[in-house]
């Protein structure tokens, strides 16, 4: 895999997105018979935690038994009957370790690298076919997103008339095109990320991306959790950034809060996630830039990765 500057990254997704779905759809058939039916448990570290989340969001919508879960949260045999292990790198030390504890055949690993040590803990490898991204992680964010959007479209679990995924990397192109305003946020001493359903994923997702890429402190919340005590907090000096909800953004600017509001991209499921996140890796570039910080990972103990 190819590592590039972040922006770079970025720039890039439209066409690493045309490609991973290529490879996805080639071996998506072995992964799809074994993860069909009963009680699904999708787990990953970091990144791949909050993909994993949006994903089962669309399964549960759809009535299918699925939970997402921290790996590090995860490794008791029983707890499901099938599993899907989610690290782009292959390497994550937490999700190699709670896959080889589980009993198989059902655990299915998603990875782009299936000679790394997770494709040794699981018994079947759907292959990411994610070949760039940035330190910080936004292609494979992305390309993950798509490929658990692909599954669950072929377990029954897509929007209504499916999505037209050959149309995605285009809209990403478009989306991408569009110039971010990060002075809503300059200054903000903290942002909360908020989303329902899917976009919890993507709430977390961005959480996380602000974290890594600006140093800012930030934290996501499911919609609904939210507002049983996390507002309070909402008001001048601090940031909001709201996916979807239009209303809980005005009622959030009328406290005082500098908020984002991401509209919904009128792509359902989780093609419409891969949109989502694409204007909030523009403006986590815009903020560090304003701010002279070097996107990159500085703290992340090396033993997080095999």
């Amino acid at each position: 895999m190819e590592d590039i500057a972040f922006l770079d990254a970025v720039r890039a997704q439209p066409a690493v997105l045309a490609r991973s779905a290529a490879t996805v759809r080639a071996a998506l058939a072995p992964a799809v018979d074994r993860l069909r039916s009963g009680r699904l448990l999708v787990f990953g570290m970091g990144a791949s935690t909050h993909a994993a989340t949006a994903f089962a969001a669309v399964l549960r919508a759809a009535g299918r038994p699925a939970l997402a879960a921290s790996a590090s949260e995860v490794g008791t045999p029983g707890l499901a009957d099938a599993y899907l292990a989610v690290s782009h790198s292959g390497r994550s030390r937490e999700t190699v370790e709670a896959a080889a504890a589980l009993s198989g055949p059902r655990r299915i690993g998603l990875t782009s690298h299936p000679d790394r040590p997770l494709g040794g803990a699981v018994d079947l490898v759907l292959p990411l076919g994610c070949d760039t991204d940035s330190r910080v992680s936004t292609a494979s964010w992305t390309a993950t997103v798509q490929a658990l959007g692909l599954l669950a479209e072929a377990l029954g679990a897509g929007p209504p008339g499916g999505t037209d995924w050959a149309a995605l990397p285009a809209l990403a192109a478009e989306k991408l095109a569009r110039p971010v305003d990060s002075s809503v946020l300059s200054g903000v001493s903290t942002v909360d990320v908020i989303g329902a359903g899917p976009q919890a994923g993507c709430a977390a997702a961005a959480a996380l991306l602000l974290r890594e890429a600006v140093h800012l402190p930030a934290a996501a919340y499911p919609t609904r959790e939210y507002l049983h005590g996390p507002v309070e907090a909402a008001g001048p000096g601090r940031g909001t950034l709201v996916f979807h909800d239009p209303d809980l953004a005005d009622r959030l600017a009328g406290y005082g809060t500098s908020v984002v509001h991401l509209p919904d991209t009128g792509v359902a499921g989780l093609g419409g996630c891969v949109l989502d996140m694409l204007p909030v890796q523009l403006l986590a570039y815009r903020l560090a830039d304003r701010a002279g910080i070097p996107i990159g990972l500085r703290h992340m103990p090396s033993d997080t990765k095999l």
